[in-house]
């Protein structure tokens, strides 16, 4: 699913940005002088990683049946409900 939405940038980011804080919090241990910057930097790096992740919910566009569809990665193949597949009987 995170691959279909583009998201795998956002979640790096994320992720990045817990690797910082923990490097901020070793450095801070340490008492190294500029450990505060390693602080801004994680917390920069998860702000934007986390408004990263509302990119879906912010751009996704309704369809001629009402219902939102979120642009996705056309290369990738998606999985179809049975129920859509299924022709109607009575």
């Amino acid at each position: 699913m995170i691959k279909l939405l583009k998201l795998q940038k956002a979640v790096f980011l994320i992720i990045a940005g817990v690797f910082v804080f923990i490097a901020y919090k070793i450095l801070e241990a340490y008492k190294v002088k500029g450990n505060i910057y390693f602080q801004m930097l994680a917390g920069v790096l998860i702000m934007v990683g986390a408004l990263w992740l509302l990119y879906p919910i912010i751009f996704a566009k309704k369809g001629d049946d009402g219902k939102v569809e979120i642009i996705t990665d056309p290369k990738i193949e998606t999985l179809q409900n049975e129920e859509e597949n299924k022709p109607v009987t009575e």
